[in-house]
Parts: structure tokens; C-alpha cells; sequence
């Protein structure tokens, strides 16, 4: 049987798996494929992305024609954006649900016509490092009531100009439980206490940078968000003092991130990460210049019996020594991943002190006797694969992860 005597329903059923540039490919091919290839019903969740270039016209036109009415996502990242885009997907795109738009750039006045310049049902809404008109702002804030999975960057909390729009924003995100400030450097603790005081469902929280984090607002965050399970705090200013005030027992945290902490000691990690009991995911990438994770640290971790840890990056920590480290492997039984790169007190020797039936897959810089992944400043040899690794090492409750399910 040749592909053209297919029913209609099979071919459609085929073109499913094709990106959107490959539905347009099809397209071409014969006015039969053509229409199929534009039903509406393949155009639900749509990645233009890479068609960034698009003029408003054509982009208007696409929407129109082939993703009313059925479209539920779509990527408008790195698109330039006037509110003329917004109010056809308002107007047109009723079961819109997840709208991507980092890096985009927002042109003209947006508060012209506010009620149809946002949609305002949304369940997910990325606008990572976004620019342009100041008005695309301050309409979006007042669009989020609905909103679960958001992304935000500092041009959207310098729209809002007093404290009391601030804790307008902040009162309407009662539903979200995925939020996720990259660096914003324009977050303050008292927006961080606004999220503890009003976002009680929230899952993931990252705060990737945001240097003003100096974590007074943490036990208010662990006290109030009690199915907070993610936590990033990769690259802020939290301090020893600041997390010795956490109740890290009474917390849920699976995924903790404390990368490039360089306010943090040993000291507040022997505080603290002993009493995260189900930490899954540890990221300590250059914690403390890379002199806050000590044997000291492992050692209290290790009599802490945390048994349900993963995955394990201690990379660019120049404090660990090969004893106290193979030690905490042999204590944790399920650990499938450890991350020593740049460690300079670590050798392949680590390698002899790792119980023979672990599954765990070691990254280091030096030579391994066993599955893991070895890299090398060599040019002739920058990396060699040993085996494959048995898990997936990145956090699984994260706003890029969310985003990708739809």
C-alpha cells in the first residue's frame, strides 16, 4: 500500500510527530497533505521559536489560519511583540492555557486597551529575561491570578512603582506553585516574604542569582510553604546566620540547590543539611569559594543516615578529602550520581573506597576505574565516557521542566 492510499485519520495521525517546521515541509507536498497538515488539532502546542524573524503580519496571519481554534501553547520567545499579537490570542484563542516568551521584546503601548492586550487565563507563563515597552509589564501583572507556573524578570518589578503594587502583584499568585526569579537583581527579601505570605501552594522556588537574597525571609518561606519540595538559592547572598534560623526539619525540600553561596561556611552547612532529611538532588557547586563543604560536613551528613540522596555535585571544592567522601558514598545506598569536578584534594584513589555494588556514575577530572565520565583539560583528550549514566542528574520540579511537559 503506497502512504497516498491512507486514510485521511492515519496521515494525521503520522504528521503528529513532526515539528512545525516539518508540517510545513509536508505541506507542500500535495494540496491532501496540505490540509492535513494544517488542521488545527496538530497546531495545539506550537515551539516558533526558531521563526523568530517573522514579521507581526504573517505571524497574525499563522495564528489565524492554522491554530484558531485549538491552540492550548505556544513559543513566542525572541519575537519582537505588540499588543496587536495579544489581542488576536485573546480574542481568537480562547483554550490558551501556556505562553512562552522569554527573550521576547515588547513594542508599543500596552495599557491602550489593557483588557484585550494579555490574556488573562493563563495557566503557565514565561517571560525570563523579556524587554520593551514598561506598559507590557505592568498589564501582565495584572493578568495572573490564574497563573501555576511562572517565570519573571526585573523590568516586571520595576513596573511596579510603590509597595503597595507590589503587594497587589504578589496577593494575586495564590495559585501558583512553580515561580521561578533568575536573576532579578531588583528582588527584595520583603517581595520573598510577600511569596511566603501569599504563595502557600508552592512547589519549586528559584532564585538563581538574585544577589539581594540574603535569606532573612527563609524561615517564614520553610514555616509557610509547607509542599515547598524545590528550592535554588544558587548564586545568592545567603548567609550562616540566616539558615541556622530555618526549621530545615520541618521542610519537605527533595531539591536543593546552594551553588555559588559565597556567604556560606561550613558552619551553616553542618546547621542546615543534616536536617534536610529528603533531600534527593544536592547541588554545592563552589560553595563558600569552594571551602564550605569540608570532611566535617560529609562526616555530619553521614551520621545524619540521609539515605534518599541521588544525585550529588560538589564540583570546584577544594576542602574534600578522599576518606570522608568515599565514607558518605558507602552510607548512601541509592546514590546514582556524584559531580567532583575540580575537587583538587581528590584522586582516582576515591574510586577504591567505593563499595563495589554501587550504581553510582562519578564526573571527575581524574582517571576512573569504573562507569562514570572522566574530562580532561587535554585538547587531544577533553572527555571520556566510561559508562552510561543511570539517571537523569537535573532537577525534575523546575520551571523549564514544567514547560516542557505541555
Amino acid at each position: 500500500m503506497h502512504i497516498h492510499d491512507f486514510p485521511d485519520t492515519t496521515i494525521l495521525s503520522i504528521f503528529s510527530y513532526l515539528c512545525e517546521r516539518d508540517l510545513c515541509r509536508v505541506a507542500q507536498a500535495c494540496n491532501r497533505w496540505s490540509l492535513i497538515a494544517y488542521d488545527s488539532s496538530l497546531w495545539k502546542t506550537v515551539n516558533l521559536k526558531s521563526f523568530h524573524k517573522l514579521n507581526e503580519v504573517c505571524l497574525i496571519k499563522l495564528i489565524r489560519c492554522r491554530m484558531v481554534p485549538m491552540l492550548y501553547k505556544i513559543n513566542l520567545g525572541r519575537f519582537t511583540l505588540s499588543p496587536r499579537v495579544f489581542q488576536v490570542l485573546v480574542k481568537y484563542c480562547k483554550q490558551l492555557k501556556v505562553l512562552c516568551l522569554q527573550s521576547a521584546t515588547f513594542v508599543e503601548d500596552f495599557t491602550v486597551n489593557a483588557t484585550e492586550s494579555f490574556p488573562q487565563h493563563l495557566t503557565k507563563l514565561d517571560i525570563r529575561h523579556s524587554s520593551g515597552h514598561p506598559t507590557a509589564f505592568k498589564v501582565i501583572t495584572q493578568c495572573s491570578h490564574s497563573i501555576q507556573c511562572l517565570g519573571l524578570n526585573d523590568l516586571l518589578f520595576e513596573s511596579l512603582k510603590t509597595e503597595v503594587e507590589k503587594h497587589r502583584f504578589f496577593s494575586s499568585l495564590q495559585a501558583v506553585k512553580i515561580l521561578e526569579f533568575s536573576y532579578c537583581l531588583s528582588l527584595t527579601e520583603q517581595m520573598v516574604w510577600y511569596v511566603a505570605e501569599y504563595c502557600t501552594n508552592l512547589r519549586s522556588l528559584c532564585l538563581r542569582r538574585c544577589g539581594n537574597i540574603k535569606g532573612e525571609s527563609l524561615p517564614a518561606l520553610i514555616d509557610r510553604c509547607s509542599s515547598l519540595t524545590s528550592l535554588v538559592l544558587d548564586g545568592t547572598s545567603v548567609s550562616d546566620e540566616a539558615v541556622a534560623l530555618v526549621r530545615w526539619e520541618r521542610s519537605v525540600i527533595t531539591e536543593l540547590d546552594l551553588s555559588w553561596c559565597r556567604h556560606l561556611t561550613e558552619v551553616g552547612l553542618r546547621s542546615m543539611l543534616p536536617r534536610c532529611s529528603h533531600l534527593r538532588y544536592l547541588r554545592l557547586c563552589c560553595c563558600g569559594y569552594g571551602h564550605a563543604i569540608t570532611d566535617e560536613v560529609l562526616n555530619a551528613m553521614t551520621e545524619s543516615h540521609a539515605t534518599s540522596l541521588q544525585v550529588l555535585d560538589l564540583s570546584y571544592s577544594s576542602e574534600v578529602t578522599n576518606s570522608a567522601l568515599g565514607r558518605f558514598v558507602a552510607s548512601s545506598p541509592v546514590l546514582l550520581y556524584l559531580r567532583v569536578y575540580h575537587c583538587q584534594m581528590l584522586t582516582s584513589a576515591l574510586m577504591n573506597l567505593i563499595p563495589s555494588d554501587s550504581q553510582v556514575f562519578v564526573v571527575a577530572n581524574f582517571a576512573l576505574q569504573r562507569g562514570g565520565l572522566v574530562t580532561s583539560a587535554s585538547l587531544g583528550e577533553p572527555w571520556t565516557l566510561r559508562s552510561v549514566p543511570p539517571v537523569n542528574y537535573s532537577q525534575t520540579l523546575s520551571l523549564d521542566q514544567s514547560l516542557r511537559q505541555d
